[in-house]
């Protein structure tokens, strides 16, 4: 059976073991999303509570635990590390690919080109093959939507039982991943079987009181940790992850509030490289059977899901990865209906990666500011070399008339070495953006001496949990004065300060550890002498603007 599978996958699964480890090994965990994740696991872990997950020593309601559980199983197997805790979401992203190669078998099943293409079409888009690799939730959302597509199509078939069931626990685990918002995803083929099911004589009764049981029983599985979580949590923490969550970001977000029409826009720059690829434009719609049933099942996914997405304030990028395995299938069914030889049409593509050759080898000599505009000063000039050598490549192979499949991949292939060879080039201004290790052994070894840790600003009492195997919460210092108030009065603990303004440069000038992090500084200091040294400083502006 191994031999069966690695025959049928082995070219994808070596890329996409290859893109882990280059992901692995270039990238530390980056702020503010999988540092904070990383800590709420470990928190969890030292502590022993596994009911509520807790941050900085309070409950974190924004998600459910089911990713933390899934790292803590690494832990208990392997010990606390980075790596397995790393490695669970894109496991689940490996789980997805599978899950949607079943599922373009079970669509089309005299289509074997269909499922071949799949993978290939998902990992070569950069938007996947980036962010597969995250510590995210979107990658365990995605592989239970798609383990409860699955499930309807059974109960499709006439396996009811077995159909509803698969949907209703991929239901409820997609819940405790992410919470209510992966019925989003699934609401579509649920509610509008009708547009899609071919069977004739279909008890519609049957089907709609079918799916009632499985949501009844989806809910279980979910509240079966909720109102546990919520006792134990309090009446705050209940509050939030049984009503305030979710309705604050499906009526009107508190987070990443964007125009409706936002999506549209950028959807075309997150299946890069594909719409480079003229092979997708000779795609004819009015082909025969090109709108048959399982093209309808895709549609009825994608359409409601990505409608509703827009029209809910809170947008986020990844908040589409989800819906990109079924976009896939569509994509890979339309070509392998194609069939015969594409042409020469890489040029567009060839042109993108020529583009991109220029734009890196230019990248440390544009006078940015702001944003991400540290990283990108930082990237090697030499890094242009990746995308010049694949536009090359690419231009030699256009010119061979290959079929449809072979040309996604071949492109396919060649879109997740460079995502591969750009992550480990850029692995040296990573580190040192993000590689702040002293800094975090430091924190480690004076919590192991019974001292207390004041941050400011607050936004960081939630990233470094993890990374400095803390044991005690973090005191917030809303503004900087307050850090220098409790220094005064606490001389004998110590301060973590995120230094990025002009005025606050002169934190640098005294002792402690100091490390580049990100837009500013991590400095790491003794109480002691902290306020004396701010005293001093003012004293010197003030000698300063009198002398002028």
């Amino acid at each position: 059976m191994i031999k069966h599978i690695l025959r049928d996958n082995g070219h994808w699964l070596l890329l996409w073991l290859l893109l882990l480890a280059a992901s692995l090994y270039a990238r530390p965990p980056i702020p503010v999303d999988e540092t904070r994740y990383l800590s709420v696991a470990w928190e969890m872990w030292h502590s022993g509570q596994f009911l509520v997950p807790h941050i900085n020593g309070e409950p974190y309601s924004h998600k459910p635990p089911l990713l933390f559980w899934f790292i803590h199983l690494g832990w208990w197997l392997f010990g606390v590390n980075e790596w397995s805790a790393r490695m669970t979401p894109p496991l689940f992203g490996l789980g997805a690919i599978f899950l949607a190669r079943g599922l373009a078998a079970r669509l089309w099943p005299g289509e074997p080109s269909t499922r071949q293409a799949v993978p290939f079409l998902l990992l070569g888009t950069f938007f996947w093959g980036l962010y597969s690799t995250l510590t995210l939730f979107d990658m365990l959302v995605a592989f239970f939507i798609l383990l409860a597509l699955h499930g309807l199509l059974l109960a499709h078939g006439g396996r009811a039982g077995v159909g509803w069931g698969m949907f209703a626990l991929a239901l409820g685990l997609g819940i405790l991943a992410k919470g209510p918002v992966v019925l989003v995803y699934v609401a579509g083929p649920a509610l509008l079987a009708p547009l899609w099911r071919d069977r004739k004589g279909a008890s519609w009764p049957a089907w709609y009181g079918g799916l009632l049981a499985a949501l009844v029983v989806a809910a279980g599985v979910a509240l079966a940790w909720a109102l546990p979580a919520a006792r134990a949590g309090g009446q705050q923490y209940a509050q939030a992850i049984l009503f305030g969550q979710t309705a604050g970001r499906m009526v009107h977000s508190f987070a990443h509030q964007r125009a409706f029409w936002w999506y549209l826009v950028i959807v075309p720059l997150l299946l890069l490289p594909w719409p480079l690829c003229s092979m997708f434009w000779q795609v004819r719609t009015g082909r025969p059977g090109i709108w048959s049933g399982p093209v309808r099942f895709c549609l009825t996914v994608l359409v409601p899901a990505f409608l509703i997405l827009s029209l809910v304030s809170g947008k986020q990028v990844h908040y589409l990865l989800p819906l990109l395995p079924i976009a896939a299938l569509v994509a890979a069914h339309g070509l392998s209906r194609a069939g015969g030889k594409t042409g020469s049409g890489l040029f567009p593509l060839v042109f993108f990666y020529l583009l991109l050759a220029v734009l890196l080898f230019l990248l440390p000599r544009l006078p940015f500011t702001g944003g991400d505009a540290d990283l990108l000063v930082l990237v090697p000039p030499l890094l242009g070399l990746v995308p010049l050598l694949a536009a090359m490549f690419l231009w030699d192979m256009g010119r061979l008339g290959t079929g449809s499949v072979d040309r996604v991949r071949l492109t396919g292939t060649v879109a997740v070495l460079v995502l591969i060879c750009l992550q480990i080039g850029m692995r040296s201004p990573l580190q040192r953006l993000y590689g702040a290790e002293a800094v975090f052994a430091d924190m480690h070894a004076v919590q192991a001496r019974g001292l207390d840790i004041a941050v400011y600003p607050e936004r960081f009492a939630d990233q470094f949990q993890f990374a400095g195997r803390l044991s005690r919460p973090l005191i917030r210092q809303p503004i900087l004065p307050r850090e220098l108030v409790w220094a005064y009065h606490n001389p004998e603990s110590y301060c973590l300060i995120f230094v990025e303004e002009e005025k606050d440069m002169w934190l640098l000038e005294g002792e402690g550890v100091k490390r580049r992090y990100g837009k500013g500084w991590l400095l790491f200091r003794p109480a002691r002498g902290l306020y004396d040294e701010y005293l001093a400083m003012e004293r010197k502006a003030k000698e300063r603007r009198d002398g002028s």
